[in-house]
C-alpha cells in the first residue's frame, strides 16, 4: 500500500500568498493538518538504525509517531497503516548540529548580547529550510553568526512549518561564544573584553548573593531578582547551557580551552579548517566538534615545499575526537551533508562514524539524543527514505517522515520537478535531430 500522508507541496509563492499565510497563522485561522496515524508499519529494503546494526528486509512499527519496534520479524498490527519501502533505504534524518541559516540577520554590532535569541529571527519562509527537507534534514541547531563575543542563545528546529512555533522543537538551546575578533579588535582586546565580561559578572553575582544573605540575615523580605541580560550567563555557569565555542584559528583552541577549564563550561567547539592543527589537544580534553564544511585543506611542507593533503575527519577519527559536520549551502557539494560524509569515508573515516556523525553525533551535542539520531524504541519516527545508499551520489531523498507523518515526497515536490524538466527548446531540438538522423 503506497502512503497517502500529508505532504508538503514545495511550491514557489507569490507574495500575496505568502503574506495571507503569515496572516492566518497569526491569527490562529490555520489549515489542518491530517492528522498521525494512530499505527504505522514501514517495510524497508534496508534499515540504517545508527545505534546497531543494518538490518536487510525490516520492519519499522510506529505509534502515536513514535518507535515502538523495529527488526526483521515484527508483527504487524492488523489495523497498522503500511507502507511498502522494499526497494529503498530507510534510516534517521540527518541532524544539523550548528548554522546561523535562516536568521533574519545572524550577527549583532555590539559585541556582548547573550539575552538574544534566534528565535526571535528565525524566518521560516526563507528558502534554506524547504532545501534542508528536501535534503533530509529533520532537526537543526540555529545559532548566531561568528562575528559577535557573546551572540546570544540558540534554537531547535525542524525545517517544516509556516510559523517558528510550528517548527520549534527545543527553546533555548546553547549560548555562542566567538574567539574571532572582529573589526578592529586584536586577539589581545577580544579576549581581554570576554575575561572583563566574566569577572564582571562574577562580580554581580557576589553582590547579589550578598544582599540576598544580609536580607535573609535579618529576616528582611528579599523581592530582587537577577539581571535578565546576564541570566543566560549564569545558565552557562550551572551548566544548564552549552557552550558552542567558535575558533578561528588552531590557536583559539587553546583560549577555549582555557576558558572552559576556568568556567567549568559544558562545551562543544566549532572548528575553522585550520583548527586540525590542535586535534591532539582537543582529544586530551575529550571535548566534541563540529567540523567547518571544508573538510580538505592543502598545505606546504617548509622544507620540501610539496604540497601536502590534509584530510580533517580524517585527522580527528585518528586522534579519537567525535566530530559532527555541518554545511555550506554557497557550494554545491558541501550544501549535503551527506556529501560530506561521503567525502570522509573516500579518505579513511570508518561508515559508521561518518554515519553517525550527521545523526546520532549531533543529537548529542544539541541535546536532543533522545528524540532523534537513531531508530530506537522510543524515539520519534523522523525518518527518511532513501532511493539507494546514503553515501552515493546518485540517491535520492524520496521522502521525508517527521514524528510518524510523511511531510515530503519527492514525487509531490514541485519545484524540483520544474527544476529537472527538460526545456521545450531542448526537446523540440532533440526531435529535430532525430528526425534529420531518421531521413
Amino acid at each position: 500500500m503506497k502512503s497517502k500522508c500529508t505532504t508538503v507541496l514545495l511550491e514557489p509563492l507569490s507574495k500575496w500568498v505568502l503574506v495571507t499565510l503569515l496572516l492566518t497563522s497569526t491569527l490562529g485561522v490555520r489549515a489542518q493538518a491530517a492528522p498521525v496515524r494512530k499505527k504505522t508499519a514501514i517495510e524497508a529494503g534496508k534499515i540504517i538504525t545508527i545505534s546497531g546494526k543494518e538490518i536487510t528486509n525490516g520492519i519499522i512499527l510506529i505509534e502515536d509517531g513514535k518507535i515502538k519496534d523495529v527488526g526483521k520479524k515484527v508483527d504487524i498490527p492488523w489495523d497498522a497503516f503500511v507502507i511498502e519501502a522494499k526497494d529503498q533505504v530507510v534510516m534517521p534524518g540527518f541532524v544539523l548540529a550548528h548554522t546561523s541559516r535562516g536568521l533574519e540577520s545572524a550577527n549583532e554590532r555590539m559585541p556582548e548580547v547573550p539575552f538574544l535569541s534566534t528565535f526571535d529571527a528565525i524566518d521560516p519562509l526563507q528558502p534554506f529550510f524547504e532545501d534542508s527537507l528536501r535534503d533530509g534534514i529533520v532537526a537543526m541547531l540555529i545559532l548566531p553568526g561568528n562575528n559577535t563575543l557573546l551572540g546570544g542563545t540558540g534554537t531547535v528546529v525542524k525545517p517544516y512549518g509556516r510559523i517558528v512555533e510550528d517548527m520549534l522543537i527545543k527553546r533555548y538551546t546553547g549560548l555562542k561564544i566567538s574567539l574571532q575578533p572582529t573589526g578592529n579588535t586584536s586577539r589581545m582586546g577580544h579576549m581581554q573584553r570576554f575575561r572583563r565580561y566574566m569577572a564582571d559578572l562574577k562580580q554581580y553575582q557576589a553582590q547579589f548573593d550578598q544582599r540576598k544573605a544580609d536580607a535573609e540575615a535579618s529576616k528582611k523580605p528579599f523581592d530582587e531578582e537577577l539581571d535578565v541580560r546576564k541570566q543566560p550567563m549564569f545558565d552557562l555557569l550551572e551548566r544548564k547551557l552549552r557552550a558552542f565555542i567558535y575558533c578561528d584559528q588552531a590557536a583559539d583552541v587553546i583560549k577555549a580551552l582555557e576558558i572552559q577549564k576556568a568556567h567549568k563550561f559544558d562545551t562543544v567547539l566549532v572548528l575553522s579548517p585550520d583548527c586540525y592543527k590542535a586535534a591532539s589537544l582537543i582529544a586530551k580534553h575529550k571535548l566534541p566538534v563540529i567540523l567547518d564544511p571544508q573538510l580538505i585543506v592543502w598545505e606546504t611542507d617548509e622544507q620540501t615545499q610539496a604540497e601536502q593533503m590534509k584530510v580533517i575527519p580524517q585527522i580527528m577519527q585518528k586522534a579519537g575526537v567525535k566530530f559532527a559536520f555541518q554545511t555550506d549551502t554557497s557550494q554545491y557539494g558541501t550544501r549535503y551533508l551527506w556529501y560530506q560524509a561521503a567525502q570522509a569515508v573516500k579518505y579513511g573515516v570508518k561508515r559508521e562514524e561518518a554515519l553517525k556523525a550527521m545523526t546520532l553525533y549531533p543529537a548529542q551535542f544539541v541535546g536532543i539524543e533522545d528524540r532523534f539520531g537513531s531508530i530506537e524504541p522510543g524515539k520519534d519516527a523522523s525518518l527518511i527514505f532513501l532511493t539507494g545508499d546514503p553515501l552515493d551520489a546518485q540517491t535520492w531523498v524520496d521522502k521525508v517522515m517527521m514524528s510518524g507523518e510523511v511531510i515530503y515526497e519527492k514525487a509531490k515536490d514541485l519545484r524540483l520537478r520544474k527544476l529537472l524538466e527538460i526545456p521545450k527548446s531542448a526537446e523540440r531540438k532533440k526531435e529535430d535531430d532525430t528526425n534529420k538522423a531518421d531521413s
